[in-house]
């Protein structure tokens, strides 16, 4: 109800002032701190855990409780694979094959986790805390999560073809659903 509540004042407001803009959806913790600093970037996290396990990186978090990229990396053994890479100095702190039932390879897409990323901050700028493939059969978004400037939890996705990056749909339906 709260959250209908302030998108329906920031649309009138909009109105009023006769301004566009393009709204993303929020999750219900918008109060949520700012993650934890880290000096490494995505890319020098993936170039880690690839190094470590070759393969496909299909997915990245900022742990929320101790500098970490956790990254999921689908290995050219054809495993999947935790990689944890500390996020201020890019050493791979610990690595396991990861016995889950995701037992098919992820799907190609014509963007990268790295572009992904990239799009998504551009459409609302932050910091990243969170990229993965949706691996959900007929999807085709990486899934992204930002902290954002201001102040806010932004769940997106940015398409595998396009990076046209839309609100997160399934965010929006939780929120539904809380009414």
């Amino acid at each position: 109800m709260k959250r209908k509540l302030v998108i329906a004042t920031a649309a009138a407001a909009l109105l009023i002032g006769g301004g566009t803009a393009t709204a993303f959806a929020t999750s219900a913790d918008d109060t949520k701190p700012a993650p934890s600093t880290h000096t490494i970037t995505l890319e020098e996290a993936k170039t880690a855990a690839v190094n470590s396990t070759p393969g496909t990186v299909t997915g990245a978090e900022l742990d929320d409780d101790e500098p970490v990229w956790e990254m999921d990396v689908f290995g050219k053994d054809t495993k999947w694979h935790d990689v944890d890479v500390d996020a201020k100095t890019a050493k791979v702190v610990s690595t396991h094959t990861d016995n889950d039932d995701r037992d098919r390879a992820p799907q190609n897409t014509k963007v990268t986790l790295t572009e992904a990323a990239a799009a998504a901050l551009k459409a609302q700028p932050g910091t990243l805390t969170s990229v993965d493939l949706d691996d959900d059969e007929g999807s085709h978004a990486w899934e992204v999560e930002i902290h954002g400037k201001d102040g806010k939890h932004h769940e997106l996705n940015v398409n595998t073809t396009t990076a046209k990056v839309t609100a997160d749909r399934d965010d929006a339906d939780d929120d539904n659903d809380a009414d």
